[in-house]
């Protein structure tokens, strides 16, 4: 069975968020960044990997982030009182992916850690643009499992010409303030969402939309263009919502990433976004590769 913790952090916004700390008391661990309205817990192979890693003797926090579950009432600090902000995947700020992850990285250092490895699944931009923006010592590596883009899937999925229209109302409805009101069910295919959330990785412009696997010369490849750090990238084989195809995504992800120390991209064929049937496998792809950074 496996032994941990669960721990809080308070963002220095505010926001009292939980996670699950397996402490080996070593000075890696690796920090798992769940998707779009997910949790720290749900997929098994969090568990698993948490698991193989605590038997090498490596650290493992996985925790959640303000956009968990679709509708999240979080506990707010503020001037010594307790309010609730409602967020979740529905109505979160992209960039406020730098607050989440940068009080769990001081978390970890309070707990002994020194270097860390960031993971993330799905909405793995996060990692990138908090690393690109923070460029933080304490992170030796980056692991992206289904690197998603969302934006290039709406742009397959509406047609260029729906996708550039649709582009432009959610930034006038970002401009004019309406960021809570439920956008129509053909725009919710991540979750249910508001203008806010959408316009963060949804769109051409947004600061989240940083693979783009439609364009090959979009100027949002600039920040894995100059990651530096080594970086480990896992597709599912058969993950739908990676456009136009896994292999041309893990093709453009491998050579985009051209600054780093060293760049390994798998495919595990026949697995979904999620990896159900096939924890094992990706789990054993991501211990060789941290092993290899210790």
């Amino acid at each position: 069975m496996l032994k941990g913790n669960l721990v809080k952090t308070i963002t220095s916004d505010g926001l009292e968020l939980a996670g699950f700390w397996v402490d080996k008391k070593s000075e890696i661990a690796v920090f798992h960044s769940h998707g779009t309205s997910g949790d720290f817990y749900t997929h098994k192979f969090i568990e698993n990997e948490a698991e193989k890693l605590s038997s090498l003797g490596i650290s493992f926090l996985t925790a959640n982030n303000r956009g968990h579950d679709v509708f999240a009432d979080i506990r707010k600090h503020k001037h010594g009182n307790v309010e609730w902000a409602q967020i979740g995947g529905a109505f979160e700020k992209f960039e406020d992916c730098l607050y989440d992850i940068d009080s769990w990285l001081n978390f970890l250092t309070n707990q002994g850690v020194k270097r860390v490895i960031l993971q993330a699944h799905s909405l793995t931009q996060k990692i990138l643009y908090y690393q690109f923006n923070k460029k933080d010592r304490r992170v030796i590596g980056q692991i992206h499992l289904s690197p998603c883009n969302d934006a290039g899937y709406m742009y397959y999925l509406l047609g260029e010409k729906k996708y550039r229209e649709t582009n432009r109302e959610i930034e006038r409805m970002v401009k004019e303030a309406n960021i809570t009101k439920l956008l129509p069910k053909e725009l919710s295919v991540v979750c249910p969402m508001g203008a806010l959330a959408y316009y963060g990785y949804l769109t051409e412009d947004g600061a989240g939309n940083l693979f783009p696997y439609h364009n090959s010369e979009s100027p949002k490849w600039k920040l894995l263009n100059v990651t530096q750090e080594p970086i480990l990238a896992i597709f599912g084989g058969s993950d739908g919502f990676i456009k136009p195809s896994i292999k041309e995504a893990a093709e453009l992800f491998k050579k985009k990433a051209e600054s780093a120390k060293d760049v390994t991209v798998e495919v595990i064929n026949g697995a979904s976004h999620s990896y159900v049937g096939f924890e094992d496998k990706l789990v054993r792809m991501i211990t060789i590769w941290v092993n290899k950074q210790k």
